[in-house]
């Protein structure tokens, strides 16, 4: 479990130094705002790491300042829309941030045609967005998708589903209702 966090820290780390290195150049006043945002995230980010779960709110707080970096870089090109029918039960740490990540790393917004990623919180967390496939991939990994599986697998014998169709990509995420 321990190798399995491990690889998804470091990842988070670069994207968003690279985002800040980005808004340096460009902006000053951007850039120190995404700095405080990004220490507060990864604040989160370190006390998830010895955690086994978490909240489904707490993780859903994060998602929300998550996405602000989102928004910091790229504007409008990615909305998020977050439903919380039922906000009861507990997650394993940076799922969401992982599955918004996903969204953002394989598909192409712009401020005219954005990527909607949608967050549906009710018997299972469902994680969607509409595909917009970027022209030019590196290679598909699947990497971070399947250690959440792992993750999930080995925690819980409960199984992370994956839907894909030519117009969305879907996520469903067990919700764990005891916190072992």
């Amino acid at each position: 479990m321990s190798q399995l966090k491990a690889q998804l820290n470091p990842h988070f780390l670069f994207n968003n130094l690279n985002v800040l290195d980005q808004l340096i150049y460009e902006d000053k006043e951007r850039a120190s705002e995404f700095l405080n945002e990004f220490a507060d995230i990864y604040r989160y980010v370190l006390q998830a790491d010895n955690l086994k779960l978490v909240p489904v709110t707490e993780e859903l707080r994060f998602a929300e300042q998550y996405y602000n970096l989102i928004e910091h870089k790229y504007g409008k090109s990615y909305q998020l829309k977050i439903d919380r029918r039922d906000r009861e039960g507990y997650i394993i740490p940076l799922t969401l941030q992982l599955l918004i990540e996903n969204a953002v790393k394989h598909n192409l917004g712009t401020s005219a045609d954005p990527v909607r990623i949608n967050i549906s919180i009710g018997e299972d967390i469902i994680v969607s967005n509409n595909r917009k496939p970027k022209r030019i991939e590196n290679s598909i990994s699947g990497k971070a998708l399947n250690n959440l599986k792992e993750q999930y697998q080995l925690l819980t014998k409960q199984v992370v589903e994956i839907e894909e169709t030519e117009l969305v990509f879907l996520v469903r995420v067990p919700k764990i209702h005891n916190a072992q």
